[in-house]
């Protein structure tokens, strides 16, 4: 199986990033990602352990569970104890039912008797993941499996990888800046090749890539898998590599088109689990969903965090004088409606 190892091989397989993909992030949150958050009743958490690991947690609760402590400061007073130092890498991914965008925010985390993160960027990310997974659609329900489990071929972790529709990966460059990116597609998705791998295809996206290219500094990653309707996550970490077989691609084929690369996990660690966060927030009530015009749409978040953004140079200025929603909106229905995969 080839890895790709380098950055030039990376983009050779996914594209490269475009000139201009940072634009939509901002250091601090501002009154859309505050909305977001006051209407997120569930939220996962990663973060970087001494050992050089990821731990993957969630937190729910009722809407607002994560809060705006002020611009920089993003409170978790649901976050259970992690065994992480003080002041780690970490990342957040925010969820609101019904709504198709997700907010991604990274910093770093703060222990103790008032946990919270010390926010260095937050962006929204695009619906692609939650329109593959029908994430809000009806939930698969509970099932009759079990906790537990040592590998991915065991019985009730196989079957549990086999329903799984939504992924979160956790990741981190050399640097220490952590992240956390969403990942959907229809239940099965994630293959298990033997009794220690995984492997989770790369369908397109917001093009960033931020977790492909954090594996070339950094290859230790965690993932954390959810069911809707079932009160159980799974947790495996370990270490990934990217890989463009053409074998493993074919075989993630969906509406005839394969994966351009995918991401191997060497699992080390598997914790099959009920979490009482999927029960507090109520994730999949229907009743629950966002009503339509009560959050921002993706477009006018897109626009003004582009518009907010300070880079110098001369691809940015343009975009930030060019940058309107109507035309954003055009490329993002057309780009929903066509490149899922």
């Amino acid at each position: 199986m080839r890895s790709l190892t380098t950055v030039s091989e990376l983009e050779g397989a996914v594209g490269k990033r475009p000139p201009i993909h940072h634009l939509k992030s901002i250091p601090d949150l501002d009154e859309h990602c505050v909305a977001i958050l006051a209407a997120s009743p569930f939220a996962v958490v990663t973060a970087l352990t001494a050992a050089g690991s990821f731990v993957t947690t969630a937190v729910g609760g009722p809407p607002g569970v994560c809060a705006a402590g002020g611009p920089t400061r993003l409170d978790l007073p649901a976050l259970a104890p992690l065994d992480v130092p003080d002041g780690t890498p970490a990342g957040i991914v925010a969820l609101v039912p019904g709504y198709g965008e997700t907010l991604r925010v990274n910093g770093r985390l703060r222990t103790g008797a008032a946990p919270h993160l010390e926010v260095e960027e937050a962006f929204l990310h695009c619906a692609k993941c939650v329109i593959r997974s029908h994430l809000w659609d009806e939930p698969a329900g509970p099932s009759s499996g079990s906790t537990g489990g040592s590998t991915p071929t065991d019985p009730d972790v196989a079957a549990f990888i086999a329903r799984s529709p939504f992924v979160f990966l956790g990741s981190a460059d050399a640097g220490g800046g952590a992240d956390v990116s969403p990942k959907g597609d229809p239940a099965g998705f994630i293959r298990v090749l033997d009794e220690s791998t995984v492997a989770i295809p790369n369908r397109p996206g917001n093009r960033r890539t931020d977790t492909f290219h954090n594996l070339l500094e950094r290859p230790e990653v965690g993932v954390l898998a959810v069911v809707p309707g079932d009160d159980r996550v799974l947790e495996l970490r370990g270490r990934a590599h990217v890989t463009d077989d053409a074998a493993i691609c074919a075989d993630m084929e969906v509406a005839g088109k394969s994966p351009s690369a995918a991401l191997v996990v060497a699992v080390d660690h598997v914790d099959l689990r009920t979490d009482p966060a999927l029960a507090l927030s109520q994730l999949w009530d229907g009743a629950r969903h966002i009503e339509p015009g009560m959050l921002p749409k993706g477009t006018t978040v897109w626009v003004d965090h582009v518009k907010r953004n300070d880079d110098p140079g001369l691809a940015a200025k343009a975009a930030r004088t060019l940058m309107n929603e109507k035309l954003m909106e055009k490329g993002i229905d057309r780009d929903y409606r066509t490149n899922l995969y």
